[in-house]
Parts: C-alpha cells; structure tokens; sequence
C-alpha cells in the first residue's frame, strides 16, 4: 500500500505517482528480473496530455520501458474532439507510429 500525502493537481498526475510507480519498478528489475514486463500500462495519459507528456511518457522515459497511457477518457485539449472521427484518426496515427518505429508488424 502506497500512501500518497501530495494532493491532486489536474494536468500535474505524474508528479504526484511516478516515484512510487518507478520504485515498484526498480524493485521488480532487481529482485525478480525475469518478470520484467515489455511494455508498462499506465492509468492516465502519455502524449495525449495537454502539454504532451503525460504519466505514461514520464515514467516510460524514466524506466526506459515503453509506455501506453490507458486514459478513462480522453482528454478535452485545443485541437482535440471527443467523436468519432478524431478517434479515427488517433487510431490511425498511433498505427502509424508503432509501424515506423518497427513495434507492430
């Protein structure tokens, strides 16, 4: 059980949990190696955040690990619709950058 005494500032999430996430990460690396995980996913977001860098990115840079920020809903920031057609072209985009970086084949 994590107690955390830092309130909840909207926008500033990974401040407040990525210590706590990157120590549980650390221990695992140590102690059991072999469980290590591929890729982490992270309740909030990644690069959906207002300014682009969300929990997920802040603890992906941080353990060196991939990353997917899985949001409860998605964020409502300049640019950004929450219909069907921006899903769309999310999913679209985010296709496009696993294909480039050869992690979907």
């Amino acid at each position: 059980m994590v107690s955390l005494t830092a309130p909840y500032v909207s926008g500033f999430l990974a401040f407040r949990e990525v210590p706590f996430l990157l120590e549980l990460v650390q221990q695992l690396r140590e102690k059991e190696p072999g469980l290590m995980p591929q890729v982490l996913l992270v309740d909030g977001n990644g690069v959906l955040h207002h300014r682009g860098f969300g929990v997920a990115c802040h603890l992906g840079v941080l353990t060196d690990l991939p990353c997917v920020g899985v949001a409860k809903k998605l964020l409502q920031v300049d640019g950004l619709e929450n219909n069907a057609l921006h899903k769309e072209k999310l999913s679209g985009a985010c296709m496009e950058r696993l294909l480039n970086k050869n992690l979907l084949s």
